[in-house]
């Protein structure tokens, strides 16, 4: 196995070797540089090692750009006289910062737009929660108002065929909750039962929403026929089975409110072949007038 080659160090580390002579170094035998004449003078690496006066750059007429000193350096080397400087610099400059804020102020225009500038209130996590609750409160508001005007209207127009507030309450709030608007949730109640919560038809359906047993079951395990005679549970089955009708039928609402009454598997059959299931049971739950073919 070869010894492995120490590599030479890069030229800016190699410095000049001391020369060696048989009387001493080498700086005992020359004298100053200042002292010989141009060609007596020693080698140039014997001046630059030994004699101190043997910068190549100053000697070959090479000058380098100094770096301009900054204002924090001067002041590090002569603190008392720069500090002193700054300080009256900043004595001079206050009285006019001073005047000049006093003409400001007596200013009428600037004495104005103050006057018409908002109140700035703080941004902190309190300011944030005030901010939150009111727009919560008014948003809360809003929904109020409209939901009563939804009730009161829908109380005006059914009320003599039995319609209760809280009937009406709970069709609402129930029809929210499965994102149905609520014309179309108090027409469909008004087409199937007329807000009977006795009804039933010759069929079997059951309830406010005409629910089939089956259908209802297949909605919520173990739900029984006297379940459905509840107005919260059958209102609440039949929005859902609703919902699902209309993400099925990618929000056509005539076409799931058709399959509601008609069924999804003969609307989807009439539909395969090209036909038209409508019958006009749509018709009648968005006038809510309540008559169909």
């Amino acid at each position: 196995m070869q010894p492995t080659r120490r590599r030479p160090p890069p030229p800016w580390e190699r410095g000049a070797p001391a020369p060696k002579h048989s009387v001493g170094r080498a700086h005992r035998r020359f004298p100053a540089v200042e002292a010989l004449d141009a060609p007596q003078r020693p080698p140039h690496r014997y001046r630059r090692a030994y004699d101190g006066a043997g910068d190549r750059r100053v000697d070959e007429g090479i000058r380098l750009r100094r770096k301009r000193s900054s204002a924090f350096d001067r002041l590090r080397r002569n603190p008392v006289r720069h500090g002193l400087i700054g300080l009256g610099v900043a004595g001079a400059a206050a009285p006019l910062a001073v005047a000049r804020y006093s003409q400001q102020r007596v200013d009428p225009a600037h004495e104005q737009q103050v006057g018409i500038m908002p109140h700035v209130v703080p941004i902190n996590d309190q300011a944030v929660g005030n901010a939150w609750r009111a727009v919560a409160t008014e948003q809360a508001e809003t929904r109020t108002t409209a939901r009563e005007q939804v009730i009161q209207d829908k109380l005006q127009r059914y009320g003599e065929m039995g319609l209760s507030r809280e009937l009406a309450e709970n069709i609402y709030d129930l029809a929210l909750q499965e994102n149905i608007e609520p014309d179309v949730a108090f027409g469909l109640v008004r087409t199937e039962s007329e807000f009977k919560t006795s009804a039933t038809s010759h069929v079997g359906a059951i309830g406010l929403t005409q629910l089939m047993p089956a259908t209802a079951r297949g909605m919520r395990k173990g739900v029984t026929i006297s379940d459905l005679r509840d107005p919260q549970v059958n209102l609440s089955i039949g929005f859902k089975f609703l919902r699902e009708l209309l993400d099925h039928y990618k929000g056509d609402k005539r076409m799931a409110l058709v399959a509601y009454n008609r069924g999804p598997g003969i609307v989807d059959r009439i539909l395969k072949r090209g036909g038209d299931p409508d019958n006009g049971y749509a018709d009648a739950v968005i006038s809510g007038e309540g008559v169909h073919r």
